[in-house]
């Protein structure tokens, strides 16, 4: 470490640095990842400050060299005529609290008083824009029926606002509410006046050593996120990490690989995890995929470039072909990273590497391959995976046991997206519905599971999926409406005037014989004894030894 480091610890009020922010002397560097933070992150925060709760300390960062600065901060965006200069001046970065911090400049600043900034009013009241209701004495939002006695939270910091307010508030109320709101308003401004701020403040070294600096200090802490760190010791001025993969996670949204929050990371990290895994090694070999050591890459930029558009292409194979159509279905998400690994080499494939790898995907998703494998087995499959891309090996399921076959555990009678047999099970049924044929993206919305018998209760020993109906959300498709109006209850498919119609549903004419005599547990057992042997003869097809349910042995073949 440089011996030119040195660290301050210090403490002060929110509006010292605030003021730091308007005036260019505390900026953001253009590597920090965006701002991420909900409106309850936000109150949150102003709750525990009320409360005059520790809301963490800061990392602020003077650094030898110098970075580019990031334009938005909260709600405002750095004029371009002022930004020149704040690139100039003797910088101190945030290094972490930028969420926190980003939160209480866009909420506790006056926007009639910023001068070097621009205000957006949209993103202003989508998150920023929080009142005080003197009342019941908490944060609101803009736009929730403000009451008079309701002042905009930047009053809490700008005395010529806390005048005004207190003033208007002795006009509106009678002398015996005025005086409570009055004394109420004192009451939050002084403990946001007074409320301290604890520094950190390193001086001089390299970004790798601020970083470090800061994983020691945060070991008790919540860690920074390797993405984050990735993308801050790789970051150039043409290139910065958390930006491609912001990207790349905009441009997989369309085949609904998407986390449904921001608060949300689990897309997210199965994209960094990708990345981490293009360098030819998976990530769960440590010694080998570690931050240190992918920063140090020297193909590092040229890999990533790759990288990005193989996940895209994933992302639509998976959905096209697979009928992944949302990322809840994917059984396991490191397939989708094996399958980075394939695409980096092919972005093209033929139809026969196209067979393969969806014979693969089945074989691991119905085996629940990565599951039975140990970590160390899992690199091995993924080596063995590798031979396969260079045609080396030509089946791309690794097996430790070649003489005997993968076994497709008992599939248990609650269906859910918790279990990859569940999953394996209603992507069969998805598929199959479909004949197994592609989809095209600008076709299908989603994926419906829906019941035969909406309202029906039947007997335990049946199973969920004896009553399921998994199918395509086609804008054509009248499975889901019926004399014009949108359908839950499938049922209608069992009616005498519909035969030989629904099979991809697994519904047949001997099912509408039963049900023309009410017959419902009956059309049910035969139908969970279709989607058996229909299941079974494409696990047998795909070599694989199929146990079913639990209850196999009772059904004829």
């Amino acid at each position: 470490m440089s011996s030119l480091i040195s660290l301050k610890p210090s403490n002060n009020n929110f509006d010292t640095y605030l003021d730091d922010i308007n005036s260019g002397l505390l900026l953001i560097p253009e590597f920090q990842r965006d701002f991420v933070w909900e409106l309850e992150n936000v109150l949150n925060l102003l709750y525990s400050i009320k409360k005059n709760y520790p809301i963490g300390s800061f990392l602020f960062w003077t650094p030898e060299t110098e970075f580019r600065i990031a334009k938005q901060v909260g709600p405002y965006f750095i004029k371009e005529s002022v930004f020149d200069a704040f690139e100039k001046r003797q910088r101190k970065y945030i290094l972490d609290g930028y969420q926190r911090m980003s939160a209480l400049f866009g909420v506790l600043s006056n926007p009639e008083k910023i001068k070097n900034f621009e205000f957006n009013e949209k993103a202003f009241n989508s998150t920023f824009n929080i009142y005080y209701n003197l009342e019941n004495e908490v944060f609101e939002v803009f736009g929730r029926n403000l009451e008079l006695c309701s002042v905009p939270a930047y009053t809490l910091l700008d005395y010529e606002s806390f005048l005004t307010y207190s003033e208007k508030i002795q006009r509106e109320y009678t002398p015996e509410i005025s005086k409570k709101y009055t004394d109420r308003l004192k009451k939050i401004v002084t403990t946001f006046s007074r409320y301290q701020m604890p520094v950190i403040e390193i001086a001089g070294g390299t970004l790798d050593e601020a970083i470090d600096i800061f994983t020691l200090l945060n070991k008790e802490g919540k860690p920074i996120t390797p993405d984050w760190i990735l993308s801050a010791k790789t970051y150039t001025d043409n290139f910065r990490l958390g930006h491609k993969i912001d990207i790349t996670l905009d441009k997989i949204e369309k085949y609904n690989f998407v986390d449904k929050k921001p608060r949300e990371v689990a897309v997210r990290d199965l994209v960094f995890r990708s990345i981490q895994s293009s360098f030819g090694d998976l990530y769960l070999d440590n010694k080998k995929t570690d931050i240190i050591s992918l920063s140090k890459n020297p193909n590092f930029q040229s890999q990533i470039e790759i990288t990005v558009k193989s996940i895209e292409l994933v992302a639509k194979f998976l959905f096209e072909e697979l009928l992944i159509v949302d990322n809840k279905l994917l059984p396991a998400n490191i397939q989708f990273i094996f399958l980075v690994e394939f695409f980096n080499h092919i972005p093209e494939p033929n139809n026969e590497q196209i067979k393969k790898l969806k014979q693969w995907f089945w074989i691991t998703t119905y085996s629940n391959y990565f599951t039975i494998f140990s970590p160390s087995k899992r690199k091995t499959a993924f080596q063995h995976f590798q031979k396969f891309i260079k045609n080396v090996e030509l089946n791309p399921v690794y097996s430790d046991r070649t003489e005997q076959p993968f076994v497709v555990p008992a599939l248990s009678d609650k269906v859910n997206l918790g279990s990859v047999r569940s999953k394996a099970h209603i992507l069969f049924m998805l598929n199959y519905s479909n004949n197994f044929q592609p989809v095209n993206t600008e076709h299908i919305e989603d994926y419906k599971v829906l019941k035969l018998f909406a309202e029906t209760k039947f007997s335990s020993d049946l199973g969920e999926s004896a009553n399921m109906v998994v199918c395509l959300n086609k804008t054509t498709d009248n499975v889901f409406i019926q004399s014009g109006k949108k359908t839950n209850d499938l049922s209608f498919m069992l009616a005498l005037e519909n035969k030989g119609r629904y099979s991809e549903y697994f519904i047949t004419d001997e099912m509408r014989d039963e049900y023309s005599k009410s017959n419902i547990e009956r059309v049910l057992e035969l139908r969970k004894k279709l989607i058996i042997n229909k299941e079974h003869t494409f696990a047998e097809k795909l070599g694989l030894d199929y146990l079913g349910y639990t209850q196999l042995s009772e059904v004829s073949y």
